[in-house]
C-alpha cells in the first residue's frame, strides 16, 4: 500500500530584515488573514496480529475460501521433488492448520480452488490424464471434504489440456455450474484477419449425465471465465474478450500484437442455459487485464483493470459497471495510477462488504471499501500490504499473503 502521507503544513512566510543597515527602512510583510492550516495525517486502518500461518517454502497459494469453520486455502506444494495439489484447512485464528492432499499437480496447473456450499468445503482442481485416442485432456474434479476430512469426487468435468488453466465453479441454491475456457481451430475473417484460432467459454452442469456447451458467440475470442449465482436462482456468466489491434501499414513491432480486450456477460438458467442476450460490459477500445463479479440488489456488478491509460504514463484504472436490465457506464473507482499488480476485490464472508486492494506504479498497496459496488470510504496507504495479497475476509479478521517465505497473516481493519 502507499506509504503514509507526512503532515502538510501550509503557512505564511513572515518577512523580516535580519541584517539591515542603520538607514534602510525595516520591510515588513502583512500579517495573514488567517492561522495556518493543517491537514491530518492519513493514516493505515489496518493492524497486524500476531496470528500467522506459515506456508511452505516453494509451494504455490492460490484462492481462500472462508466460513465459520475456518480457512480453506488451495496451496501446490512439494513433497520428495514432486508437486502436489492440497488443501489446507484452519481455525479462524490461524490455528490447527492440517494438509489435505488431492493428487499431482503437473506443469503449471493451478492451485485448487476452495470452495463452501451448504456447510460443506469443496476443493476444485484439475488432474491430467491420456485420452484412448491420444489427444492429451485434462478432468476438473469437484471433490467434498468429509467430516473426517477426507476427499470424495462428486463431479468431473473433461476438458481440453490447452494452455489456459482457467476455469470456475459456483452453485445457485443446490444447482452446480462449471466453466472453463478452450481454444478451436477458426479460419481467419474479416472481422479477426490475424487469429488462427479462436477462444470458447464452455459450461456444464454438475448433474450426471451432463454434457458441455459453449456459451460464448462465434464473433467472440473469449478466456478467463467466471461465475456468479443470480439472485432467485440461475447464473451469470463474464469472460475476457479480444480482438487484435491492427498496427499501421507498414509499422512493425516487437513482441505479441496488442490487443483490445473487454469484458462481456450473459444471464444462465439453473442447467447452464442461456437465459438473455450476451452482454458487451466494458468498452471494446479498453485494454481489460482482469475482472472481479459481485451481485447487489440483483444486480450484477462488475470491477475492470483497465491498462487503458487516460494519459501517457498515466498507470491503470480501476472501473465499476451495472448490469441489470441495461448495462451502465463505467464509474471510476481510481482513473489512473494502478499498477500492473492486479488488484483484488474480496467479499466479508458474510457478504456485508467487499474490500477493494490494489498497487499504483510504484508498488505501494491501497486499501478502501466497496458499498454497492462503489467506494465507500476513504483510501488508505497500507505500507504493511505492499508485495502482498490480500486473499479473504472473515468476521474477525483480513487476511493476507505476504513474507519473503510465504505465510498467511490476519489483520484487523476498521
Amino acid at each position: 500500500m502507499r506509504r503514509a502521507l507526512g503532515l502538510l503544513v501550509f503557512s505564511s512566510l513572515l518577512g523580516a530584515c535580519g541584517s539591515c543597515a542603520k538607514d534602510d527602512p525595516v520591510k515588513t510583510m502583512p500579517a495573514p488573514d488567517a492561522a495556518p492550516v493543517a491537514l491530518a495525517e492519513v493514516l493505515p486502518r489496518c493492524r497486524g496480529e500476531a496470528n500467522r500461518l506459515p506456508i511452505g517454502e516453494g509451494s504455490v497459494v492460490g484462492d481462500v475460501a472462508v466460513s465459520e469453520a475456518g480457512l480453506a486455502i488451495g496451496v501446490v506444494r512439494s513433497e520428495g521433488g514432486r508437486r502436489v495439489a492440497a488443501l489446507l484447512r484452519s481455525g479462524l485464528d490461524l490455528a490447527d492448520p492440517r494438509t489435505i492432499d488431492l493428487g499431482p499437480s503437473l506443469g503449471d496447473d493451478p492451485p485448487p480452488m476452495p470452495r463452501f456450499h451448504g456447510g460443506a468445503a469443496y476443493a476444485l482442481w484439475l488432474e491430467r490424464q491420456l485420452a484412448d485416442a491420444g489427444p492429451r485432456i485434462r478432468t476438473l474434479k469437484v471433490s467434498r471434504i468429509g467430516d473426517d476430512g477426507k476427499p470424495a469426487v462428486v463431479a468431473a468435468v473433461e476438458q481440453q489440456a490447452d494452455e489456459s488453466t482457467a476455469f470456475d465453479v459456483a452453485w445457485s441454491d443446490d444447482a452446480g455450474l462449471a466453466t472453463w475456457d478452450e481454444d478451436a481451430p477458426n479460419k481467419p475473417d474479416a472481422s479477426y484477419p490475424s487469429l488462427s484460432e479462436r477462444g470458447f467459454v464452455k459450461v456444464q452442469s454438475l448433474t450426471a449425465g451432463a454434457h458441455p456447451r459453449v456459451a460464448s458467440p462465434e464473433s467472440s475470442d473469449a478466456d478467463s471465465p467466471q461465475l456468479v449465482a443470480r439472485r432467485g436462482g440461475g447464473f451469470w456468466l463474464a469472460w475476457l474478450a479480444r480482438r487484435v489491434e491492427e498496427a499501421p501499414s507498414g509499422v512493425e513491432g516487437p513482441g505479441e500484437d496488442k490487443s483490445f480486450r473487454w469484458v462481456e456477460a450473459v444471464m444462465l438458467d439453473a442447467k447452464g442455459e442461456a437465459a438473455g442476450p450476451v452482454r458487451r460490459v466494458s468498452s471494446d477500445r479498453g485494454r481489460a487485464v482482469s475482472f472481479d463479479l459481485a451481485v447487489t440488489n440483483g444486480d450484477l456488478v462488475v470491477v475492470v483493470q483497465d491498462e487503458a491509460a487516460v494519459s501517457e504514463g498515466g498507470g491503470a484504472r480501476l472501473l465499476r459497471y451495472l448490469a441489470g436490465a441495461n448495462v451502465s457506464a463505467g464509474t471510476d473507482l481510481v482513473d489512473g495510477g494502478v499498477g500492473h499488480a492486479l488488484a483484488d476485490v474480496v467479499a466479508a464472508a458474510d457478504g456485508s462488504r467487499r474490500w477493494l486492494a490494489w498497487s499504483d506504479v510504484a508498488e505501494h498497496a491501497h486499501l478502501t471499501t466497496l458499498g454497492a459496488g462503489l467506494l465507500g470510504g476513504a483510501t488508505t496507504l497500507e505500507p504493511a500490504f505492499d508485495g502482498a495479497r490480500v486473499l479473504a475476509e472473515g468476521k474477525d479478521g483480513l487476511y493476507v499473503l505476504a513474507g519473503d517465505k510465504p505465510e498467511i497473516r490476519r489483520f484487523t481493519c476498521h
